[in-house]
């Protein structure tokens, strides 16, 4: 059928709330709640089934369903949004229940105590599961050092975890903070290789690849361990570079193989179920092509597979000076092979964006099952969030 396709996998339905604890299971496992007499109706949007009805699980508990995704569904998960001010503001709630949205980004204008934070983060949980909809992801920059939007872990910059062991100590404290709150994906740690004069200073773990590949990764896994999902950033490479993606476009000119030397991290970690792999918006003329990675065919079908990345992707800000001034870029996007399109400074982009994004589908421009091949992806990292993933 048109329109739909059945993707199914054991996903944490928007039950519970921020305060629960992580389950000490090991990953691939699941505990079940007992069987409960009230059917479960379809979500809007999705045609759910379940082998037998249950009550609804904590944010510990997966429960095995299928969703037979809608297209408007299927690309409501790829988008993550971002709102202004310390509570969810209607319209973003109203988007969330209605499968719009599958990601929401916090930053420091969101956050005045922890306790604020788990408040706001408990309402866009609960708009999904008004919906019928899996949790939203909800992510937020946890680096340490200078990129920190919450009180409390890591102490450090990465910088100053000279230790594998203590990148993952750190990396664990950050994520049962995380979890405690309820957000589900840090978008740390960077696994750039530092060179001189690069514009990340205490940011990077280190100037080797094999440094930066065993300290990122120990953060990575002790992310995991909590029950947080790592990402990886900003492939194919920041380190080199000396002015902030974020501010201004930025060409590198490395030529493929000295890139592709940076790419130990990703080769490390880059398939650890849990993860995620941020796709930068600077532009490689000598090794990918004159465009931004982000939206490159080639990044995904030739450099992610030559540094072994098997998990789900998700853009840098896709509201850059480097991608606004870009023709119809989530387009782009997605059709080289992006999963998650992050739009990191205005509530109306995403908004926007969903709606062009909806209509590119509809006409053809886009492949439905890519939209739904994303989806499924996305979906399958928010089965594994909330208990331990080795």
């Amino acid at each position: 059928m048109r329109g739909r396709a059945l993707i199914c996998a054991a996903v944490l339905v928007a039950g519970g709330g921020a305060d629960d604890e992580p389950v000490a299971e090991t990953a691939g496992s699941s505990s079940q709640a007992p069987p409960s007499q009230t059917q479960t109706q379809p979500p809007p949007g999705t045609t759910q089934t379940q082998t037998q009805t249950q009550t609804p699980p904590t944010t510990a508990e997966p429960a095995e369903q299928r969703y037979e995704l809608t297209t408007r569904s299927a690309l409501g998960q790829m988008i993550v949004a971002r709102y202004a001010g310390l509570t969810p503001p209607p319209t973003l709630l109203r988007r969330v229940r209605r499968g719009e949205v599958g990601g929401v980004i916090l930053f420091a204008d969101n956050v005045r105590s922890n306790g604020q934070v788990a408040a706001s983060v408990k309402r866009l949980h609960a708009a999904s599961r008004k919906g019928g909809h899996p949790r939203v992801l909800v992510m937020i920059d946890q680096e340490g050092g200078l990129v920190k939007r919450l009180a409390g872990p890591p102490k450090r910059a990465a910088s100053a975890m000279t230790r594998a062991a203590t990148a993952q100590s750190e990396g664990r404290a950050t994520g049962r903070l995380l979890r405690r709150l309820g957000i589900t994906v840090n978008l740390a740690p960077v696994a750039d290789v530092a060179g001189p004069n690069s514009f990340l200073g205490t940011r990077a773990f280190g100037t080797s690849p094999t440094q930066v590949a065993q300290r990122a990764c120990a953060f990575a896994a002790g992310l995991r361990s909590a029950g947080v999902a790592a990402t990886l950033k900003h492939f194919p490479g920041l380190g080199v570079a000396t002015t902030n993606t974020d501010d201004t476009p930025t060409a590198i000119g490395l030529s493929r193989a000295a890139l592709r030397r940076g790419y130990a991290p990703y080769t490390r970690c880059g398939e650890s179920p849990g993860t995620l792999v941020m796709i930068a918006s600077a532009s490689y003329p000598n090794a990918i092509g004159p465009g931004p990675a982000v939206l490159t065919k080639a990044t995904y079908s030739r450099e992610l597979r030559a540094a072994g990345v098997t998990v789900p992707t998700i853009s840098d800000d896709l509201e850059t000076p480097a991608i606004v001034n870009q023709r119809t870029p989530g387009r782009r996007a997605i059709r080289a092979g992006l999963d998650l399109l992050l739009y990191a400074r205005t509530e109306s982009a995403s908004a926007t964006a969903y709606a062009k994004l909806l209509a590119d589908v509809r006409a053809g421009r886009i492949d439905e099952r890519r939209v739904q091949d994303a989806a499924a992806r996305v979906l399958a990292l928010k089965a594994l969030l909330g208990r331990p993933v080795s």
